[in-house]
């Protein structure tokens, strides 16, 4: 953001008529807007993502999940389900590039992300094993979450941010059900 410098003339007291002097108003930009928070860098969230879904697919996260629920799920609704979810971070994505104004889905993904992260950090403790996507979530995933939070906290207002985190929350909520609604139709269980 430019450093524009508007002028104005203010009387010197409330008479229209009398002497005025020169005002100089410089915006405050010292902090951050959500255009500061969109660029390039989101498209690491789908990529990165690829790199996760191949580490969890090719680490075995359908079969461990199987063995922990008692419940089959099908490669192919694994799969599914991630293909659904990557299209729709791409579209957020997307959309934020497109419209600055909807920055605050970038927390929303960045909190998805952090939820994800320590579920597979808990896995792994709890099961006392790796957890497939323990390793690119730690070492991708994690780092651009903190990224995304920490710069979309200067960039947005705290509403936004609030607003932001629980929309998060409430999507990675519906995560089971989107993976139990594909086991079902490509017949797990």
């Amino acid at each position: 953001m430019s450093a524009a410098v508007a002028s104005y003339r203010r009387p010197l007291n409330a008479d229209p008529l009398c002497l005025t002097r020169r005002v100089e108003v410089t915006p405050d930009t010292s902090h951050a807007t959500a255009d500061s928070l969109v660029g390039p860098w989101l498209l690491l969230f789908p990529a990165t993502f690829l790199v996760h879904i191949a580490e969890e697919y090719w680490g075995g996260l359908p079969a461990l999940a199987s063995e922990l629920t008692g419940v089959e799920v099908p490669q192919a609704a694994f799969l599914g389900a991630n293909a659904l979810f990557w299209i729709l971070m791409t579209a957020a994505v997307v959309l934020v590039l497109r419209q600055p104004s909807r920055a605050l889905l970038v927390i929303s993904l960045a909190t998805i992300i952090v939820i994800n992260v320590v579920l597979h950090i808990c896995g792994a403790l709890l099961t006392a094993r790796y957890s497939p996507g323990l390793v690119s979530g730690v070492v991708l995933w994690l780092p651009l979450a903190i990224v995304a939070l920490a710069r979309g906290h200067r960039a947005i207002s705290g509403r936004s941010f609030r607003s932001g985190v629980l929309i998060g929350v409430v999507a990675h909520m519906l995560v089971p059900l989107v993976g139990v609604g594909f086991v079902l139709i490509l017949g797990g269980g």
